[in-house]
This record gives structure tokens, C-alpha cells and sequence, in this order.
């Protein structure tokens, strides 16, 4: 067998290969760019193309960047304090151009930005024509606030009248801080606004929003709930996210006079009609025994798989690889109910086809390692992506901005 070939893999957000000086790149045969933007100058995509580079990428420009490369800082803002001129400027996060900054992106070699870059609604388009990313345009007049954010904090810095413009959501779940707003005569603008039925009633013209998410009066706000959590909290319960539980979990359903669930319900079968009855979700996920959920890799052996069933069947829910040792019998398939998975299921021998019927949906892949390193030459190992630290024939660099100038 001939010498190995030398691979390169890059994983980043945001990827600029701009100029190979030393010529890092002819020391590999094969080179995977995974980015969710790539900036790659001509020569650089030439010499990639000639080794038949595989680059997966949203969002692709082949351009040639004059000027030193510079990265923002998160939350970066803009303004007449700046100065771009010359520089090419990458930002992994939002940017707030305000409206003294417009020229200082004007001047600048260029701007890619992974968030949203925010600018004045005054301002002329073509003084963006150099920002890469989503664009969304603020009220010249107001006073800017970027992510989400409660309303005690923003009413903690109010002094007078003002119009305040929020990017994301403002969560209102107390009168104090909405009579603040209402006495100063400030007017709040935002993505989405969060509150009680009531203070929407009471306040709600204070808040323009696109969309309002508001919960009845007297239920309990909370973040998502795991198995064995439902017991602690109230008798009336708002979800914000999602709702897993167990069939131990089911008399504290019952005990619920109300529940919503903004995001999915994950339920046993046994514990569905319950939960119809005291309230609804936004989406339904309904098991068979014992749920397990897998994200990222996991790796189970006939002795895990036995101990975690019990005398409870399992359901598999897998968003990544799930692998199972040699040792795993067709007879331990037995203790599956269903699977469900995205990514990979990798299982040896005469259990496989017992697991198939287990399958639920899939969507990936599903094999034997043994047959797939056979027939396609492909070892676990390279299948997933795990470099091993003694092959100095493969490089791996997981990163959120790789830059080559």
C-alpha cells in the first residue's frame, strides 16, 4: 500500500484564506474547509481547487482583500471614535454601526460580520455596500439596545422621555418597571415583547413589538424542565423552552391544574392523555418506556444497555453517533422500544438488522463498522472525525476564526 495521504480538516465559524506564504497548504494531499462563511482570495482558491479541496460553506466569496485583517470584539460598536481606513474587519458577533461610525465603514477595506450588523435608517445603502452579513436598520432618534434583555434593567437607566429600540425580546413580568416607563414617557420598540396577559391589557401600548408572547395571569414562568423536575415547581406552569418527563413524573401531572409548553413536550405514551388534559404544547414527542436522548457520541455495551433498561423498554432519541460495542446480542435489542435518530448508528454483526426494525426515523447513517472499514475503507476513527494524535498524516483544527494571510 502506498504512503498515506496528509489530510487537513478545518472546522470554524468563519474561515479567510487569503495568502499561503509558507506554503502551508502544499504539505496535504486532501483539505475539508466545514465554515459557515468562507472568504478565499483567487490564488488561494486556485492552488484548493487544484487538490480537489472540499469546501462546505453557507455562504462562499472569492475575493481578493487589500489592507490588514482586524477582529472586532463582541458587541462591537462603530462610531465617530473609529477607525477602519485601510483594514478589513471581521466580526464573530452583532456590530452596531451608529451614525458617526458610517463613515469609518466607508473607509474601511471591508466588514464580515457572523451576527447582524445594525445601522441608522437614515443612512444611505451604498455606504454598506462593504458589510458582509444580515443588515437590519434602528430609528435615528432612538436609544439602541442589542440582545434580549428584562425590563428592570433597561428601566434602571432610564432619566427622562425617550424611545428605546431592542433587537431582540423584552421580557416584562413586574408592574414596577412598566409604571416607570409609563411616568418618564418613554416608549419601548422591540423584536418581541414577554409578559402577563394583564400588564399587556394595562400597559401593553407602551411596547410596540412584532410579536407579543403573553402568558395567562397566575401561571408560573419557567425555563425548560427535565425528568424529576415537574414535582417542585407550581400548580399552574408556563414552559419557556422545553418539557421532558418520566412515567415517575406522572402524579405530579396530575396534580397540575394547567400547563403551556413554548417548544416541545417530550412525553411517555402512558402519561399523554394527562397532559392533553391540563394543557397543550407546541410540539409533541411521545416514547415508549425509558427515554434516553444522545448529543453529540455515546457509546453503549451489552452490560449499559441491560443496567439502563431494568424492566423498562428504552427509547433512543439521537442527534449525533451513537455506537455499540461488539458485545451488544440481538437479545439485548429487545430491551429498544424505538429509535429515532439524525447523524449515525453504528452497530456489529447479527444485531444490526434486529436494531433496524427498532428504527423509527432516521436520517444518516446506520452500519456496521466492521463491513463499512471493509468495503469502503473508512475506520470509525476517520468516520468520525477523531483525530488521532499519533497519525502524522492528519491535521484537525476546530477553531472559531481561522485565518491564512
Amino acid at each position: 500500500m502506498g504512503e498515506e495521504r496528509k489530510r487537513l480538516t478545518v472546522n470554524c465559524g468563519l474561515a479567510c484564506l487569503l495568502s499561503d506564504r509558507e506554503n502551508i497548504l502544499d504539505n496535504y494531499d486532501q483539505v475539508t474547509i466545514n465554515s459557515g462563511k468562507v472568504i478565499v482570495s483567487s490564488a488561494i482558491y486556485s492552488k484548493l481547487s487544484a487538490k480537489g479541496a472540499n469546501i462546505n460553506s453557507g455562504d462562499l466569496r472569492i475575493r481578493d482583500i487589500k489592507g490588514e485583517i482586524i477582529q472586532l470584539d463582541n458587541g462591537a460598536v462603530i462610531d465617530t471614535n473609529t477607525s477602519l481606513k485601510d483594514l478589513f474587519a471581521i466580526a464573530m458577533d452583532n456590530v452596531l454601526v451608529k451614525k458617526g461610525g458610517i463613515k469609518a465603514l466607508e473607509e474601511a477595506e471591508g466588514l464580515i460580520a457572523l451576527g447582524t450588523i445594525y445601522y441608522p435608517e437614515s443612512s444611505d445603502l451604498s455606504s454598506l455596500i462593504k458589510a458582509a452579513g444580515e443588515k437590519k436598520p434602528y430609528p435615528d432618534d432612538a436609544q439602541i439596545i442589542l440582545g434580549d434583555h428584562q425590563l428592570e434593567s433597561i428601566a434602571a437607566n432610564i432619566r427622562g422621555p425617550s424611545h428605546i429600540w431592542v433587537s431582540g425580546r423584552v421580557t416584562a413580568l413586574e408592574k414596577s418597571p412598566l409604571e416607570k416607563l409609563k411616568a418618564q414617557k418613554c416608549t419601548i420598540s422591540c423584536g418581541r415583547f414577554f409578559t402577563y396577559e394583564g400588564l399587556n391589557s394595562e400597559y401593553g401600548d407602551l411596547v410596540n413589538c412584532a410579536s407579543r408572547i403573553l402568558v395567562p395571569d397566575g401561571y408560573e414562568i419557567t425555563a425548560k424542565i427535565r425528568e424529576g423536575e415537574l414535582a417542585v415547581h407550581e400548580k399552574k406552569l408556563y414552559v419557556d423552552g422545553s418539557f421532558t418527563m418520566n412515567e415517575e413524573d406522572i402524579p405530579a401531572l396530575e396534580e397540575l391544574e394547567g400547563i403551556i409548553v413554548k417548544g416541545k413536550a417530550s412525553l411517555p405514551s402512558s402519561a399523554s392523555k394527562i397532559f392533553r388534559s391540563k394543557g397543550k404544547a407546541d410540539e409533541y414527542f411521545i416514547y415508549e418506556g425509558r427515554l434516553i436522548e444522545v448529543n453529540g457520541l455515546e457509546q453503549f455495551s451489552h452490560s449499559q444497555l441491560v443496567s439502563a433498561s431494568g424492566k423498562t423498554k428504552l427509547t433512543f432519541l439521537v442527534n449525533g453517533c451513537l455506537f455499540f460495542d461488539d458485545d451488544v446480542t440481538p437479545e439485548d435489542i429487545d430491551n429498544i422500544a424505538s429509535i429515532y435518530y439524525n447523524g449515525a448508528v453504528l452497530i456489529s454483526g447479527p444485531a444490526k438488522s434486529e436494531l433496524g426494525r427498532k428504527v423509527k426515523t432516521g436520517n444518516g447513517f446506520m452500519g456496521d463498522p466492521a463491513l463499512m472499514e471493509e468495503r469502503a475503507g473508512i475506520s470509525i476513527k476517520d468516520f468520525l472525525s477523531q483525530k488521532d494524535p499519533d497519525d502524522p498524516n492528519s491535521s484537525s483544527i476546530n477553531i472559531g476564526t481561522y485565518i491564512l494571510a
